[in-house]
């Protein structure tokens, strides 16, 4: 099973390569994030692909802003799929696919820029957190897959962009994630490349920054132990350069 995660920056825009990326790639579920549009404005392109099922949270608090959903596999779908779009949502940041392997939390995290935005940042890390947790502790199995907008080590972002007090690197942003590993989730990338430093999924679009692999690893997998024992590999997709974020890539075995 090959479970993918991107921040496509705009479906509108990015249609073509979107459509292709599938067609070439052939994810069996797709989390996507920075959608920037309702569901009824989803180009026909997309909802059209042949042989997948569409779920989507679209932007309807914003117009043109966030907005998340998710494609799954026909051949994927057999028993009960429940989506959910849990209440901590804001933004149309979240949604969750529930499996009978496993729930799928697909989420775009607040970047936090301003002192507001910060705090619901925190607070909103801190209600995935929780909610995870309770899945976890239901006896269900979990993926969180998406965009995290947290550098969670100094590893993760590239000594040029590591500036101190900078959003994205900040102590209680890293603490955050910490307490969702404690929780029980695995950092599925950084566990399979422990110190591999240039494991970068989004670039700044200025001074070149993605030639010269100036980057963050913010685009994340975190994932619950039976999950973890099924891992065969993951990766990002650095061909794929339409969006300033990479996709990353999730393989399971079947069971």
């Amino acid at each position: 099973m090959k479970i993918a995660s991107w921040n496509i920056n705009g479906i509108r825009a990015r249609k073509d390569a979107l459509q292709a990326w599938v067609m070439n790639r052939q994810p069996d579920m797709l989390v996507l994030q920075e959608v920037k549009a309702p569901e009824e404005e989803i180009p026909a392109e997309i909802s059209a692909l042949l042989g997948y099922r569409k779920f989507w949270n679209g932007s309807t608090v914003r117009k043109g802003y966030s907005g998340t959903g998710i494609l799954v596999r026909e051949e994927c779908t057999e028993g009960d799929i429940i989506w959910e779009i849990p209440g901590f949502d804001l933004e149309n940041r979240t949604g969750v696919l529930h499996t009978s392997r496993f729930s799928l939390i697909g989420t775009y995290v607040p970047r936090g820029e301003s002192d507001d935005h910060y705090r619901v940042k925190l607070q909103y890390l801190e209600s995935l957190r929780i909610y995870a947790l309770s899945l976890l502790q239901a006896g269900r199995q979990v993926i969180i897959a998406g965009d995290m907008n947290v550098a969670h080590r100094d590893i993760d972002v590239h000594r040029s962009q590591n500036k101190p007090g900078a959003i994205g690197l900040r102590s209680e942003e890293r603490a955050a994630i910490d307490a969702q590993i404690a929780s029980g989730l695995r950092d599925i990338m950084r566990d399979l490349n422990p110190q591999a430093a240039d494991l970068f999924t989004w670039w700044p679009y200025w001074k070149y920054a993605r030639e010269r692999n100036l980057g963050w690893r913010i685009d994340c997998f975190y994932i619950s132990g039976e999950i973890a024992a099924s891992v065969s590999g993951a990766h990002i997709d650095l061909e794929e350069k339409s969006s300033d974020h990479a996709p990353v890539i999730l393989e399971l075995d079947n069971q």
